[in-house]
């Protein structure tokens, strides 16, 4: 026998495998004849690879084809290349792992979310410490209602205003036994 390793001729005497690598067979569930895989294309597209493949075996000329097909030349030759590219990619293995599915993605991202979430919340933790642990006052929130307008903050009352300007006048100085005088109503007011 003249063939080389690997051709059809030894792959069709082994029954389909090579003598250097052995060949799992594929499971019932993937395989699909060959008149299966007809009955699934359009007739248009038989026609045009049968065309691309009599080109590719030398039986016609690429501008036969291209007439047979009632396309110009360049035409052709995209589609050839098209298919070619096909064969290359039907021919790459298999991805093993889990496929992904719109599910699977969406339970992926809602995980991702509650990361983020707890991350903030640990991060807004930290930053009040940190503000408590200096003596910092947090900064002003802008709140907004849902028409995009500002919420209006309540004017606090003067006596208010005086009141911290003297708690901060002692914090200052670090004077620990001096209590600001306060009446009964604006003790309600601070705590």
């Amino acid at each position: 026998m003249n063939a080389k390793p690997g051709s059809a001729a030894i792959l069709a005497a082994n029954g389909g495998a090579s003598a250097d690598k052995p060949v799992r067979p594929a499971k019932p569930s993937q395989t699909v004849s060959f008149e299966q895989a007809l009955a699934q294309t359009d007739r248009e597209a038989r026609r045009k690879a049968a065309a691309i493949l009599e080109v590719l075996a030398g039986a016609r000329k690429p501008s036969e084809a291209a007439q047979a097909l009632g396309i110009t030349a360049m035409r052709y030759y995209m589609l050839e290349m098209r298919a070619i590219q096909g064969l290359v990619k039907a021919c790459e293995p298999p991805k093993l792992g889990p496929k992904g599915s719109p599910d699977r993605e969406e339970h992926k991202l809602r995980k991702q979310v509650a990361h983020l979430e707890r991350e903030r919340a640990r991060y807004a933790a930290l930053a009040r410490l940190s503000q408590r642990a200096i003596n910092l006052s947090p900064p002003p929130v802008k709140s907004k209602t849902a028409s995009g307008k500002k919420i209006r903050k309540h004017k606090a009352p003067v006596r208010a205003f005086k009141l911290l300007a003297r708690l901060k006048s002692s914090l200052q100085e670090g004077v620990s036994g001096v209590v600001p005088e306060v009446s009964a109503p604006q003790t309600a007011a601070i705590s």
